[in-house]
């Protein structure tokens, strides 16, 4: 690190979620500060943020769960480590600003930060906040938000700016690449299936069952998540390819070159599909967050939302089947799908500097 500079902490995990904005942060920043990724000493923030060569702090984070559970007395006890070790981490560190997207590991951390009067700033992703950042709101000295919906929870310190995340231009149409590396069909279209950075069983296992009807009709490039949620698939198929995790760069290139993506409902795949204009069929963790952003493209016709709790494979199959085959249908969802979310790249950018600078 270059003496002299400013040097910024960026914290979020628990999903891949809140690690994707940090990374577009980092990216267009560290020509001009020095960054340090606080996160949990396992979550999967910590192999990305490793894989990026970000320097990774890890401390201590414990978890509030709304319903009763021993956990909840043994994470006290990590929640009051976390907080010490933040405290000795920014005054060592000397940080001139904390970032947060989301994560209980942002909790002591911020609590610390505000402690030592060090501004604190909060991107919102998801419509509905979780418990992490409301814990965190009153420490902040600002909240970006990507929906106008989220601005009634957090009052005057919320500013509206859309998501960050990719710069599309960046990105060149990766297609025969992608169909290259994976061994794919050029005569068929692809589609690729996610659900989340720890990955989603149900998923996982719908798209298991379905494999032999279409495989048919499409390539597959299927991310299961990192806790690996699989049962058996068999033997390897023909243009399917499966894998745990994908490095966020690579993920993109195999979006630009899909037909169709199939995913849950975390703030950072649903604005991948809105930045680069995707149909998609989505499906929602039930009684959870994910609902209402999976409202949002709902109600504005930008993706085919299906409800776990009703679906079958057989009515699995043939929504994947309309969607591909029904032309008018999937270009309203491309064209409806980049409406859903308003770029906020430089907008952010924008305010950190302000912060920096102030």
């Amino acid at each position: 690190m270059k003496k002299n500079r400013k040097k910024i902490i960026l914290s979020g995990g628990g999903t891949a979620g809140p690690v994707v904005p940090l990374l577009f942060i980092n990216k267009k920043l560290k020509d001009d500060y020095d960054l340090l990724f606080v996160g949990t000493y396992n979550g999967i923030e910590r192999k990305i943020i490793e894989d990026e060569n970000i320097k990774y702090r890890a401390i201590c984070s414990g978890k509030f769960r709304r319903y009763f559970s021993l956990d909840n007395f043994i994470d006290i006890f990590k929640i009051f480590a976390g907080f010490w070790q933040s405290l000795f981490l920014i005054i060592k560190e000397r940080p001139s600003i904390v970032i947060s997207a989301g994560g209980f590991v942002a909790v002591p951390l911020s609590l610390a930060a505000y402690i030592l009067r060090v501004p604190v700033l909060i991107h919102q992703q998801d419509v509905l906040p979780g418990l992490a950042n409301k814990l965190i709101a009153p420490f902040a000295k600002t909240i970006t938000v990507t929906f106008k919906s989220s601005i009634d929870y957090y009052g005057k310190k919320a500013v509206l700016i859309g998501n960050t995340g990719i710069e599309i231009d960046n990105y060149e149409d990766e297609g025969l690449y992608v169909f290259d590396k994976y061994k794919l069909n050029k005569e068929k279209k692809l589609l690729v299936v996610l659900g989340g950075g720890t990955g989603s069983f149900f998923i996982n296992n719908l798209i298991f069952n379905s494999l032999d009807q279409l495989l048919k009709e499409f390539n597959i490039i299927h991310i299961t998540g990192s806790e690996n949620r699989v049962d058996d698939v068999g033997p390897e198929r023909d243009n399917y390819y499966s894998s745990s995790f994908m490095k966020h760069d690579e993920l993109i290139n195999v979006f630009k070159a899909s037909d169709l993506v199939v995913s849950r409902c975390g703030l950072s795949t649903l604005t991948e599909i809105s930045f680069l204009k995707k149909a998609s069929i989505l499906i929602p963790m039930p009684n959870s967050h994910q609902e209402y952003n999976a409202f949002e493209f709902k109600d504005r016709e930008a993706a085919i939302v299906l409800n776990e709790k009703d679906l079958t494979v057989e009515i699995f199959i043939e929504n994947v089947i309309r969607v591909s085959s029904d032309t008018d249908l999937r270009n309203r969802l491309i064209k409806n799908s980049a409406k859903v979310i308003k770029n906020g790249n430089q907008e952010m950018i924008a305010i950190i500097r302000n912060v920096l600078e102030d």
